[in-house]
């Protein structure tokens, strides 16, 4: 008989990289623990918009397979009283970005056109204005048209050095090069055939050839906003893409080295980091964004420190005469979950494993996702599943144990 019980984090693997639910304003103990041991810090906070988002998550094996049902949740508010109160949260976010990186690394904030002018001003206090690398403006087409201005289409990006002996390397981020640059150049083809475009100063030819990379500059056009249909949604509002992370960490980072997302909301910074060898460290303050970032990311060397939920039945058995652990499901109910509802649909993920003083140490798991919308149900086990942590399709996580 599985009883629900209260724990303080859950850890997967050796636990090195963190997902932490908490504020910037109050910083947690696993985040202040990395004082001078990030080489990046990005920060995508609210806009102050004065909006409040909302997030969509499949329910079901239905709704993973198909994309229906999939109700919508809060996810968070993007409201401030004044833009007093706004800046006072980007500085703390500056001054503890700062505090987190070491001599070799760099932080971006990630804003738009509302703020990022006295953002600006306030990082170069922060940092120094010598530190100041990069104003990135990544433009982009999706959404309405204005009428009566020109369309505010870009995000606003800020990069800063934590020292003078930041790291960057620019090789990484090569592109292709393309006929449009070429310009007023002629063409031409050498003795190998290879295509290049020629100008000639002073008397000295020039070649820029076809299969050469160029490489961005600050004004990025060609990296879109993700589509409503785009299979890297995760239904969490303002969700950035994967490939812009990546052009943005991987001049500033090496296999290894620690990245840190203080306003981690959909994941993508940490997933990016992931897929480039780098340790993460995810902090937001909803714990619904700890919930999709879970789902996100492999269950692997992972720490995550957020609040359980409400009271809810565990459907489980454990078959120790035939050696087998079955789970149905959860006995829970929600506003926001469809009429027709059944203990397994309820269920998003779930985790076997045991719990020694307050800590989950998970040993396997399971999760829907679209490529796999199916949660397995049983497993094969020599002795008796001794505790389980699951993951409700509202992304409100529980702990259950025998003990």
């Amino acid at each position: 008989m599985f009883e629900q019980v209260t724990v303080n984090r859950e850890v997967f693997g050796n636990g090195e990289n963190l997902l932490i639910c908490g504020s910037v304003m109050k910083l947690p103990e696993e985040i202040r623990a990395l004082a001078g041991k990030a080489q990046c810090v990005y920060v995508d906070p609210p806009f102050m918009t004065g909006e409040k988002f909302m997030r969509r998550r499949p329910y079901g094996e239905k709704g993973w397979r198909t994309g229906t049902p999939a109700p919508r949740y809060p996810a968070y508010e993007d409201r401030y009283t004044s833009e007093k109160q706004y800046l006072r949260l980007l500085r703390r976010i500056a001054s503890v970005g700062k505090g987190l990186l070491s001599e070799t690394g760099v932080f971006y904030l990630h804003l738009d056109w509302r703020m990022a002018a006295p953002a600006r001003v306030m990082c170069d206090k922060v940092f120094g204005k010598t530190r100041f690398l990069n104003e990135i403006i990544w433009s982009y087409e999706s959404g309405g048209r204005a009428k009566r201005y020109f369309s505010r289409k870009h995000d606003v990006i800020l990069l800063y050095a934590k020292s003078n002996k930041y790291f960057f390397d620019l090789t990484r981020v090569p592109l292709p090069r393309g006929r449009v640059r070429r310009n007023h150049m002629a063409r031409g083809r050498d003795e190998q055939g290879r295509m290049f475009s020629r100008i000639t100063s002073n008397g000295k030819e020039y070649r820029y050839y076809d299969d050469e990379p160029v490489y961005p500059g600050d004004v990025w056009t060609d990296i879109s906003h993700l589509q409503q249909r785009d299979p890297e949604r995760t239904g969490y509002a303002t969700q950035k893409p994967l490939k812009l992370l990546e052009r943005l960490l991987l001049p500033v980072t090496n296999p290894g080295d620690l990245v840190a997302d203080l306003c981690c909301g959909s994941g993508t910074a940490l997933e990016a980091a992931r897929q480039l060898d780098c340790r993460f460290a995810g902090l937001d303050l909803n714990p619904e964004a700890i919930a999709v970032c879970q789902n996100r990311l492999p269950p692997k060397d992972l720490t995550v420190a957020c609040p359980c939920g409400g009271e809810a039945a565990l459907l489980a058995e454990n078959d120790t005469e035939n050696g087998r652990f079955t789970i149905g499901g959860l006995e829970v109910s929600h506003p926001d979950f469809p009429a027709k509802t059944t203990p397994l649909d309820s269920l998003e993920s779930w985790e076997t494993g045991v719990i020694r003083d307050g800590v989950f140490y998970a040993d396997q798991s399971f999760r829907r996702s679209f490529r796999y919308p199916e949660l397995q149900q049983s497993l094969k086990t020599e002795q008796a599943v001794e505790a389980v942590m699951t993951t409700d399709a509202a992304g409100i996580r529980r702990a259950y144990s025998t003990k």
